[in-house]
């Protein structure tokens, strides 16, 4: 059985604006996702909703569960539904949300445009990674080309009397 609430006025146009104020971030999670992997499903919407309470301040529990409320009651509607209802009703009912124009019936943001950020996002991880290979394969090198054998201590490594290899960054004494 569900617990019936009632909240004053205030209470409801202060939730409703915490509510606007969270929203943009949860359309930006949604249309991310459904990018990469199509309609979301029940964990994906739980963790865009709670995405979007995190990245405001609520004051109180009452505040906090008139958001969830809300949140809820979208999630419905995009099961149900369908996204585009779903936010239909978030500007219809709070004013807030996001307008659809004939050329772009996509949202917040260009699907086009959300996909190529996560292309690149996962490409610089990537190339980091592939990075920190090659200095450590330079590092290798440098110490062959030395002479000197390498020496580990617990933080760093000393490569040579003039090289120091830490976690971060190599010193060299000059």
């Amino acid at each position: 059985m569900e617990e019936e609430s009632w909240i004053t006025h205030e209470e409801y146009l202060a939730a409703a604006e915490l509510f606007r104020s969270a929203f943009p971030a949860f359309a930006a999670e949604v249309a991310r996702v459904e990018i990469i992997r199509g309609k979301l499903n029940d964990f994906q919407l739980s963790r865009a909703v709670t995405m979007a309470t995190d990245s405001i301040e609520i004051l109180g529990w009452d505040s906090r569960r008139t958001v969830l409320a809300i949140f809820d009651v979208y999630v419905e509607l995009y099961r149900g539904e369908g996204r585009l209802a779903a936010d239909r009703w978030v500007e219809a009912t709070f004013g807030a949300g996001l307008i659809y124009t004939e050329s772009n019936e996509s949202g917040m943001a260009d699907p086009g445009l959300l996909a190529r950020l996560a292309e690149i996002e996962l490409e610089i991880g990537a190339r980091e990674a592939d990075l920190l290979e090659l200095y450590r394969e330079l590092t290798r090198l440098k110490t062959a080309a030395s002479g000197t054998s390498v020496t580990s201590t617990a933080d760093s490594e000393q490569l040579s009397d003039r090289w120091t290899l830490s976690p971060d960054h190599v010193t060299i004494k000059e």
